[in-house]
């Protein structure tokens, strides 16, 4: 059982969650009985089912705990189903949680949410999907995900966690997959790990870095655009291994490759053909991290220089999901690289049916 805390007003319980490190800088919404019981109560668990135990911390994640979080975090209570499943989705032993909060490498976890969910709570997956658009799903269910790593977890930098620099997704960091009936021609992620298309499902990917970047696509043939996105994908900086990635193309990006016929395991299938570095280059990086299972060290012999070194290691290693606004040619899209472990795919445990909600 969580303890309780008597304070007078806002002002005293904002300089209480400073004091006892509940927040990590920003503000935080008080915790009431009253909002937390609202959130037990929709999704209709006991407060003490465990949920699991969350490193680097080994606090044990409750659904208390993390309807606690939750409500600091300024959700609503049907918000509460796709947190617990991203929490689900983390403890999963390919996750690899534990390095993933205590890494000095400072990867941070982003939560793709894809299915009618996705429409149903009003998540934005247009223009600004990475960023503050003013949709509050995105955001505070993001900022609920990092508040438990930090509050159970307690993925607290000089303690638990070592990151040497951080990056801006340990925030708060969601996209949202564009629906099939609006701008998005190919497989919902879900479904491509194995899911059906009518779920709804969280899927948590460790990432190391996120790059942006303009393949040109709609301005000029498609064999430069997979040229470009080739190269952005092989950047140096991020090859001491094979890595699992995810690509986030724009809606526009997805209709040219479409029209001419791709699908997006075609794309997927040649991306993986093309993203390779000779051994010359790869060397360069050094020989650190060689305990990552895919460390370039494990996979080429290292006695010739053209030898190629691929980038990702089977189709599981390149996921691609559809989010973003439509602009003109050259609109940006995202690479993102994964640190250490690989992505979870969850189906959301709803205590209705989604569809039904919205036919």
């Amino acid at each position: 059982m969580s303890m309780l805390y008597d304070v007078s007003d806002m002002d005293q319980f904002i300089e209480m969650a400073y004091e006892r490190q509940w927040t990590d800088g920003l503000p935080v919404f008080p915790p009431t009985e009253k909002n937390v019981r609202a959130m037990i109560d929709y999704v209709g668990r006991d407060p003490h089912d465990v949920v699991g135990v969350v490193p680097s911390g080994e606090g044990v994640a409750t659904i208390e705990k993390i309807a606690i979080n939750a409500v600091m975090a300024g959700c609503k209570p049907e918000y509460l189903p796709v947190v617990i499943t991203a929490v689900e989705a983390m403890l999963d032993p390919t996750f690899e949680l534990m390095r993933v909060q205590a890494t000095t490498a400072g990867p941070a976890p982003l939560a793709i949410i894809s299915g009618p969910v996705v429409k149903h709570l009003g998540f934005n997956y247009g223009e600004g999907v990475f960023t503050g658009s003013g949709h509050r799903a995105n955001a505070t269910i993001g900022r609920a995900i990092r508040l438990i790593l930090w509050n159970v977890g307690m993925g607290r930098p000089g303690q638990m966690s070592h990151a040497t620099m951080g990056q801006p997704g340990r925030w708060s960091y969601v996209v949202a997959e564009r629906p099939p009936d609006d701008g998005n021609p190919w497989t919902p992620i879900h479904v491509t790990n194995g899911l059906r298309p009518e779920d709804s499902a969280v899927s948590m990917f460790p990432v190391g870095f996120h790059d942006e970047f303009w393949a040109g696509t709609g301005a000029q043939p498609i064999e430069n655009v997979l040229y470009v996105t080739a190269d952005t994908i092989c950047h140096l900086g991020h090859f001491q291994g094979a890595c699992q990635k995810l690509l986030v193309i724009n809606p526009q990006f997805a209709r040219v490759f479409h029209d001419a016929g791709w699908t997006k395991e075609r794309l997927r299938d040649e991306l993986l053909t093309r993203c390779r570095r000779p051994f010359r280059d790869i060397k360069r990086t050094g020989g650190l991290s060689v305990t990552h299972a895919y460390h370039w060290t494990k996979l080429v012999s290292g006695e010739d220089d053209d030898e190629l070194v691929p980038s990702m290691v089977g189709p599981n290693h390149l996921q691609i999901t559809v989010s973003g606004g439509w602009a003109p040619p050259c609109s940006q899209s995202v690479a993102i690289h994964s640190m250490h472990g690989e992505m979870v795919t969850r189906k959301i445990d709803w205590p209705y049916d989604v569809g039904a909600a919205d036919r």
